[in-house]
């Protein structure tokens, strides 16, 4: 009788946890789209100046095998770099503050935010399922990780921090390992991060001679335990995509003008592909912060974009301290302060990509860094 009960009770839990679980992307979904604005939907300035001769652009598709990429794809990428961001920020918070303080659940509302805007970004586009599954995926997986941590660092965590006049020797080391996180995540998957070579990292650290005891055996027990769970979970997952997925795209096709030849130079795993002389020129290069930190430097040298991936529409995230001015060839999807840096504002566009080599230039001389372009 008592096993048949016990077993009914892990049943009813089970059931439970698969019911929280559903219920997490449904209710964060309702409120992104209750806490944030419909999109302006004036069409794009500049999309048609300069466009290539439709017979050219049909022979580049034709041609160049992986040219086009989806445009929705776009704005459907923003998502999971705004768990890269937010990695960063709690890098950032927790390199002079405790984890304690860090305001997980505005992340966790963030998250559903972002993916209700760009959910009415791509709404003109067809339906993208795979994009659209792994989002929902991931974003309840950030959920989850995020309230238990908050959960956590706001009971125990407050507990041995009150041990400790300071951060311990321990602090500092995840505090470090969040940054190495952080900086790891900008052109490789998280799966890949090795979370055992880190913990074994984590149990050697020495103490220094004034640290808390209690806060140092609780970091080293709280993060070990919690870098052994993501470990298995990187690799299961790692198995899953070997077994299921194709690889992913990490390349982008480019189709520029100017002096693209001389530009590109120097860019590492840049290769120029096909020379159309006064239509400009096709090269491919990686994806990721690669692609973006190269665009400021090709720009500066005198190119011009025709399409990227195939595309005249693009996704560009900036950040600053102020209130940005609105350049021809760009138009505004949103702008919110840094949950853990209200100082600064981060600023989502859609931008004409021949308009790009102007627009960025004018963000950047009004005080703007530029964060990402999403390069589908």
């Amino acid at each position: 009788m008592f096993l048949f009960r016990l077993i009914k009770r892990i049943v009813k839990a089970i059931l439970w946890l698969i019911v929280i679980v559903i219920l997490i992307p449904i209710a964060g979904l309702a409120y992104g789209f209750l806490t944030t604005p419909a999109l302006d939907r004036t069409p794009l300035p500049g999309i048609a100046d300069g466009a290539p001769p439709k017979a050219l652009a049909d022979k580049v598709r034709a041609e160049i095998p992986g040219y086009q990429r989806p445009e929705e794809s776009t704005f459907l990428t923003y998502p999971e770099w705004a768990i890269v961001y937010a990695a960063r920020e709690y890098a950032g918070f927790v390199a002079k503050d405790q984890p304690s303080g860090f305001p997980y659940w505005s992340y966790v509302g963030r998250f559903w935010q972002d993916y209700a805007t760009v959910i009415r970004a791509s709404s003109p586009y067809r339906f993208n399922y795979a994009n659209h599954q792994m989002l929902v995926i991931i974003g309840t997986s950030h959920s989850i990780e995020h309230i238990l941590q908050w959960a956590y660092e706001n009971t125990v965590g407050r507990i041995t921090e009150a041990t400790s006049a300071k951060r311990t020797a321990a602090d500092i080391y995840q505090a470090k390992m969040a940054a190495e996180y952080a900086s790891f995540l900008d052109q490789v998957p998280w799966y890949q991060f090795p979370y055992a070579e880190k913990r074994a990292g984590l149990f050697a650290v020495q103490p220094a001679p004034d640290d808390s005891s209690v806060r140092t055996s609780e970091r080293k027990l709280a993060f070990g335990l919690a870098d052994t769970i993501k470990q298995g979970y990187a690799d299961l997952i790692t198995k899953a995509l070997a077994a299921t997925s194709d690889p992913a795209f990490l390349d982008v096709h480019v189709w520029a003008r100017g002096p693209v030849g001389e530009a590109t130079r120097n860019e590492p795993d840049t290769l120029l592909e096909r020379d159309y002389g006064a239509d400009g020129t096709v090269f491919v290069t990686r994806r990721y912060q690669v692609f973006t930190d190269m665009i400021p430097r090709l720009i500066d040298k005198g190119v011009s974009f025709v399409e990227i991936g195939g595309n005249d529409e693009i996704m560009v995230t900036v950040l600053s301290t102020d209130t940005i001015a609105i350049p021809e060839g760009m138009r505004i999807l949103f702008s919110y302060p840094l949950p853990a840096d209200p100082s600064t504002r981060r600023t989502g566009m859609v931008v004409a990509v021949r308009k790009l080599h102007l627009v960025l230039p004018s963000l950047i001389k009004a005080g703007a860094r530029l964060e990402h372009v999403y390069d589908y």
